[in-house]
């Protein structure tokens, strides 16, 4: 793909503005006022991860480019007075025979640059420029759904409605746990809930094998885990699973996942995948067999994982992502938080749109998915009550 740049005058006074500085040929030739957009490859992107301290895996290239599909995909960086300020990869798709069409970031921007404390006049400008390109130039629906990460104190949420971003829904299940790995292992261990520290010691007992495993070997040992699993278990996974083996094929150390195996007895019991950039650590993925909750192999792995994350990374979070509802993995995420980490809730989905074609379109797009979501829930939890 090549690079495509737009070149925007945003009075930060008053962001909202439509497309400017019309005879510029790319940002060199703007005033140091003027913000360009550019969309570039997801491998450009990716190359630019390094940048930044909130890239999370969600924001890849190549993640989008395995869960959505390459072409449904575009990433953009906004520069500033010569310099990268931030960007994003979106999910954009042209609604057929209309005019109008979706622009989706999920979990976004980036913009806390490693060099430089968080900007909130750079956030604003990153959001003026999607607005001018995506909702003004081509008069799509944009939607964004705020990164969130205890990294830094925002205020992303009123930046948007500020600009003119109506809320939309929460999530189903909003609450995200992040571990505190900005301390040594003794603190951690505590500051954890007394009944996760009772569990951990008897996880110990078992004299787990738990390491990294790289390369395609890794790969196999977790899909083979996690396939099994959902066979046996029957839940909903509405997970990126079927993504991974692409996601892993990722060329850069940087921004490819690591996986973990836990072995007892030799035999595969748990397994997880992280992704680790910055001041963040995510846990992706997880799976374990039939023997792990009597083992607590999962109290060992993760705990294995925060070790690591404390001793051997400049990584000051461990997000382990949500709860999907149920009850007892948000006491064990609660109890792991402890006292030093955090549980934030996602704020809702931000719409903006200028045109009243793309504001309905928008909305009935979204309505029906939550509706499906909504049924697909209810249909599993009637499905587990039936086969209990």
């Amino acid at each position: 793909m090549n690079t495509k740049s737009m070149s925007y005058k945003l009075p930060f006074s008053n962001p909202v503005v439509s497309s400017g500085c019309g005879n510029c040929s790319s940002q060199a030739t703007c005033k140091n006022s003027a913000v360009s957009l550019e969309i570039i490859s997801s491998r450009q992107w990716d190359e630019m991860a390094e940048l930044f301290d909130d890239m999370i895996v969600e924001q890849t290239g190549v993640f989008n480019n395995a869960h959505w599909e390459a072409d449904n995909i575009e990433c953009v960086r906004i520069i500033r007075g010569g310099d990268v300020i931030g960007g994003a990869a979106l999910i954009v798709r042209k609604i057929p025979f209309t005019s109008t069409g979706l622009a989706v970031l999920k979990w976004g921007p980036v913009w806390h640059l490693r060099s430089s404390k968080p900007r909130e006049e750079n956030y604003d400008a990153i959001i003026s420029a999607l607005i001018a390109e995506y909702c003004e130039r081509r008069n799509f629906h944009l939607t964004i759904m705020p990164m969130v990460i205890p990294i830094a104190v925002d205020k992303t949420c009123d930046a948007l409605s500020s600009i003119g971003f109506k809320a939309g829904n929460m999530l189903a299940a909003p609450e995200k746990y992040f571990v505190n790995t900005g301390q040594k292992p003794e603190e951690l261990m505590a500051s954890l809930n007394q009944k996760w520290r009772y569990n951990l010691r008897k996880a110990n007992k078992n004299e787990f094998d738990i390491r990294f495993v790289e390369g395609k070997e890794g790969l196999d040992l977790f899909l083979k885990l996690y396939s099994s699993m959902i066979e046996r278990k029957q839940f909903l996974d509405a997970s990126a699973i079927g993504s991974l083996r692409q996601i892993m094929q990722c060329e850069s150390d940087d921004i490819r996942p690591k996986i973990v195996i836990a072995r007892h007895k030799g035999e595969v019991t748990a397994g997880g995948v992280f992704f680790v950039h910055g001041k963040m650590a995510s846990y992706m993925f997880g799976a374990t067999d039939e023997r792990a909750l009597t083992l607590k192999a999962g109290y060992a792995m993760h705990w294995w994982v925060a070790e690591y994350l404390c001793d051997h990374q400049h990584v000051n979070w461990y997000d382990l992502g949500g709860n999907d509802l149920d009850a007892g993995l948000h006491q064990f995420k609660k109890g792991f938080v402890g006292k030093t980490g955090i549980i934030l809730k996602a704020p809702p989905r931000y719409h903006y749109a200028t045109s009243l074609q793309a504001r309905a379109a928008g909305g009935l797009v979204f309505w029906l998915r939550d509706a499906r979501a909504a049924a697909i829930r209810m249909f599993y939890k009637v499905k587990q009550r039936v086969f209990r």
